[in-house]
This record gives structure tokens, C-alpha cells and sequence, in this order.
């Protein structure tokens, strides 16, 4: 018998029909995400979806990307630094193809594939599988309240990655040379795909300081090392920062970003830009997640080095900060707990409990090794895109229909307007949640503002606030802009106001919005 025979009777045969655990976690999350009541949230919770549906389509439209502003009649004209086109495009493009349908796919994707990465990374390093399916799922939990059909999305999976290869190259499995050649391309791509670049520089900048307090330690050799990887992250930082400038507005793009975050008018704006709400539902992961971090410091007690203690403390710290950073903590400090928690784990303790642990680790090991489940995945692809597949695809209307919920949006005010052009006049002034959807839906009009708070600058927002708000000035701000009709939340107490003033009339009604219109006495 020949050594190739022996290899391949030693070899357990994979199955292309079972799944691993890695791609049953993926079909979970892509199937409930797609399939769930979750769909709705994903384009619901805000109006961003539709903002960047419309602005994709419309560089698709002049096949240019968007360089001055052509949505708003308050800033029209006015340069746009787009932070995120080549994603815009495609989710306008999955959108034109399977509606609502389309775009929720694609967020449910990648929001699916980041955890995949995040599981594969936990496995990769020699953690349990059982510790390493628990640890991904506290994660998806942590990062579940902004799994939104928006480009940051994308960042979940590149920052995912991103930090896989930092941590692989800080352990010594990752040569100099592949982190270059895998970091510097996903450098120009991420640029234009989402903001969150700035993360992966950061992360950069994070391990070079660690590198960095290696050299307080009296072991010669150890600081030598340290001298090389700080010398490497230097390197890496400053080319992954010129690959950066691989983008439509080039070095303007990362001014324009830290100049947004320098006005805390516009920042207090967007909701993921507060500090989060232990009693609210959807910080309950980042708690638990806490909670276990707690556990590990105190029972594990683990040896962390102390690059890993300035990556906790770092991710922890942006998290506490802003909401929106949550993802991070999950995908930074995840590997670090699954690394010590093992460790913990395979100690020789004469526990029962722990004795059950391994063996039931061993088997669920051996099945999956077994398993393959590409040909499984497949199948279900095809049959999710036939579920949900507009007409011109397959020919019918779609199983499972995806739209924007009338009580949430004003839907049937823009079916009013789009029978009854005439009714308005003027400029409009609209509820800041709905601009985006308004964009959309009601291209006819510009709207007065949208979810750009970066783009409309602070001096724009005071003035949207002043009416908002209905401050004294008010009425000064609608002259200033030409405003000739208002649409709002029916509750608005604006709305309250107008229906007192006499150049003010009430042209449409229903149980989500008003819309009022002003004319000469």
C-alpha cells in the first residue's frame, strides 16, 4: 500500500450537505437576518437606508461619484466629500435589482461573513470549538443593535479581518511580508467603502504602542524584538495612511472626518454617538460581555501581555464613549478572552464538569472535521434569491415582500403629493428622520436636511434646530430658506403652532404626518 494510499484511507471523507458550525452560523445569521421580522429593522430604524439607496443611484445614474450636493435646497451646490461611494453603489445596485429585498441581503451578508471571519480567527488559534461558537455568538449579541442595512456594515467584516492579521502577526504566525501584501490593498479598498479606515489606522497605532512598552522590560532580547515591531507597525501605519489617499477626494477625506468629530452640536445629532444606555435592551450583549471580561480577570486570571491589556482598555474606553463602537469591543476583545478562557479551560482540574467540557469539545471536533456543507450553502443561496426575487428575475411577485412600514415613514403623504403636485409650493421644511427617505421617495423636492449632519455643518443644524425646536426665530429661519410648505410627524409642535397662524393652512392629514402650507395673507 502506497503512502498516498494511507493518506487518503486516513483522510475522513467531508460532507458537502452537513455544514460545519463556521458555515451554520453563517446561514443562521443570513437566513434570520433575511427571513426574520429583522429585515424590517435593518431599512426602518432610520432614514439612511433610502439616503444612500438614492445617492448610490444617482452616481450609477451619471456614472460619476457625487462630488457636489444636488439633494438639498439649502446647501445646493455645496462640495460633498463622500465618505463611503463604492458602497452606496452597490447597495443601490442590489437595490434597482430586488428592491428593499436586495439591500437587505447584502447588509444580512456581511453582517453574516464578519462573524464567520470572527469564528474562523477563534479556531485558527487554537481555542475550543465549543468556547469559540459561544464567544462569536456573545459577539453577534453585543453588535446586534447595529446590524442596520448601512454601509458601516461593511466595516464589521474588514475590521474583523483587519484585526485578525494584527493579532496573527503580534503572535508571530503572520510573516512581515503578508501583512504588507493583505493590509495595504485592503487599505485602498476600505477607504472607499466606509469611514471606519480610521479604526484599522488606530488599531495600528494601538499595537505600535504596545510594541512600545516591551522596551521597559530588562530582557535584552525581548526589547530587540520589540525594536522590530515597532519599526513594522511604524512602517505599515505610515503606507496603509498614503494607500488611504486612494480615494476620489484624496487627503480631504480625512480632514473632512476629524473636523466632523471636533463639533459636538453635529455629533450629539446621530444616536450611536452617545454613550450607552445600560437599561436599553440593545446594550444588553455589551453588558454580558463585560460581564464575561470580569469573569476572566478574576477567576482566569490570566497573563495578558500588554499589548492585549492596551487593546481592552482602548476598545473598552471607545465603547463607553460612543455606542456606535460597540462592534470594536466585540470583534478587539473577543480573541483576547477566547485565547485566556482556553487556557483556563485545559488546566488539569480534577472537576467533572471540565472532564465533560473537553470530551463533548473532542467529539463536536471530530464531527466537524467531518463536514463540509458548501454544496448545502449553495442550494439555500439559490432558493433565498428565488424567495425574494423581484418580477423581472424569475417572473411573479416576490414570497417574501420588504418595504418601508407606512407607520414609521410618510408613505401615504408622498402618494397625496404625487397626486396632488400643486397642493405645495415653495421649499419644504422636513422632520430630520425623514429626510433621507424623503430623498428617495419624493425626488421632485429637495429636502431641507438629512441624515448628513457631517455635510450640513453646524451652522445649517442651529438653524433646523431653531425651527425644530420651535424657537424664538423660527419663523426668520423659514424666510431664510424659502419655505413654503412643512411635512412632519403629525404630533410635531410645530404643527401646533402653524395650525394658529393664518398664513398657515393644514393641506394633508393622517395618523403619521401633517403637512401644512404657507401663503400670502
Amino acid at each position: 500500500m502506497t503512502s498516498d494510499t494511507t493518506n487518503a484511507l486516513t483522510i475522513p471523507r467531508r460532507s458537502p450537505w452537513l455544514p460545519t458550525i463556521g458555515l451554520s452560523l453563517w446561514l443562521i445569521f443570513m437566513l434570520g437576518l433575511s427571513l426574520s421580522q429583522w429585515r424590517l429593522v435593518m431599512i426602518n430604524a432610520d432614514g439612511d437606508p433610502s439616503l444612500h439607496w438614492r445617492i448610490g443611484q444617482w452616481m450609477i445614474e451619471h456614472r460619476a461619484v457625487i462630488h457636489t450636493d444636488v439633494f438639498s435646497h439649502t446647501r445646493p451646490g455645496k462640495t460633498v466629500v463622500t465618505m463611503e461611494w463604492l458602497t452606496e453603489v452597490t447597495f443601490a445596485a442590489a437595490g434597482d435589482a430586488l428592491g428593499w429585498n436586495g439591500i437587505v441581503l447584502l447588509a444580512a451578508a456581511f453582517i453574516a461573513t464578519s462573524l464567520w471571519i470572527l469564528y474562523r480567527q477563534l479556531l485558527s488559534e487554537g481555542n475550543d470549538v465549543l468556547l469559540s461558537t459561544g464567544l462569536t455568538l456573545l459577539a453577534a449579541t453585543t453588535c446586534s443593535m447595529h446590524w442596520l442595512a448601512r454601509p458601516h456594515v461593511v466595516s464589521f467584516a474588514l475590521l474583523t479581518f483587519w484585526a485578525w492579521q494584527l493579532r496573527a502577526f503580534e503572535q508571530g504566525r503572520l510573516s512581515t511580508r503578508r501583512l504588507f501584501v493583505v493590509l495595504l490593498p485592503l487599505t485602498a479598498l476600505w477607504v472607499n467603502l466606509h469611514a471606519g479606515f480610521l479604526t484599522g489606522l488606530i488599531l495600528i497605532g494601538v499595537h505600535f504602542v504596545g510594541a512600545g512598552t516591551e522596551l521597559l522590560t530588562r530582557d535584552a532580547a525581548q526589547r530587540t524584538i520589540a525594536r522590530g515591531r515597532m519599526a513594522v507597525f511604524m512602517l505599515l501605519g505610515v503606507s496603509c495612511l498614503v494607500a488611504s489617499l486612494a480615494n476620489p477626494n484624496g487627503w480631504k477625506l480625512h480632514a473632512y472626518i476629524l473636523d466632523f468629530l471636533q463639533y459636538p452640536k453635529l455629533v450629539g445629532l446621530v444616536n450611536e454617538f452617545r454613550s450607552p444606555d445600560f437599561h436599553s435592551n440593545g446594550t444588553r450583549g455589551f453588558l454580558m460581555m463585560l460581564l464575561a471580561l470580569a469573569f476572566t480577570l478574576v477567576v482566569a486570571r490570566p497573563r495578558l501581555s500588554r499589548t492585549e491589556t492596551l487593546l481592552v482598555g482602548w476598545a473598552g474606553c471607545f465603547a463607553l464613549r460612543w455606542v456606535r463602537n460597540l462592534p470594536i469591543f466585540a470583534i478587539v476583545v473577543t480573541p483576547i478572552l477566547a485565547q485566556h478562557l482556553t487556557l483556563w479551560l485545559q488546566q488539569p482540574l480534577d472537576s467533572g464538569l471540565l472532564m465533560w467540557y473537553r470530551k463533548t469539545c473532542n467529539k463536536v471536533s471530530e464531527i466537524n472535521r467531518r463536514v463540509d456543507g458548501r454544496c448545502l450553502v449553495g442550494i439555500v443561496l439559490v432558493m433565498l434569491l428565488l424567495v425574494v426575487a423581484r418580477p423581472r428575475v424569475v417572473g411573479g411577485e416576490p414570497i417574501l415582500a420588504t418595504e418601508l412600514l407606512t407607520n414609521r415613514f410618510p408613505v401615504a403623504a408622498v402618494q397625496f403629493l404625487e397626486r396632488n403636485p400643486a397642493v405645495v409650493h415653495g421649499e419644504m421644511f422636513n422632520d430630520y428622520g425623514w429626510g433621507g427617505y424623503l430623498m428617495l421617495a419624493l425626488s421632485a423636492h429637495k429636502v431641507f436636511v438629512d441624515g448628513r449632519n457631517d455635510f450640513y455643518g453646524s451652522e445649517l443644524i442651529q438653524d433646523f434646530d431653531t425651527v425644530n425646536r420651535v424657537h424664538p426665530g423660527w419663523d426668520d429661519v423659514l424666510q431664510k430658506y424659502k419655505v413654503g410648505w412643512t411635512i412632519l410627524p403629525r404630533a410635531h409642535p410645530l404643527n401646533e403652532l402653524l395650525a394658529l397662524r393664518k398664513d398657515w393652512s393644514l393641506s394633508y392629514k393622517d395618523d403619521v404626518t401633517a403637512i401644512y402650507s404657507h401663503h400670502l395673507e
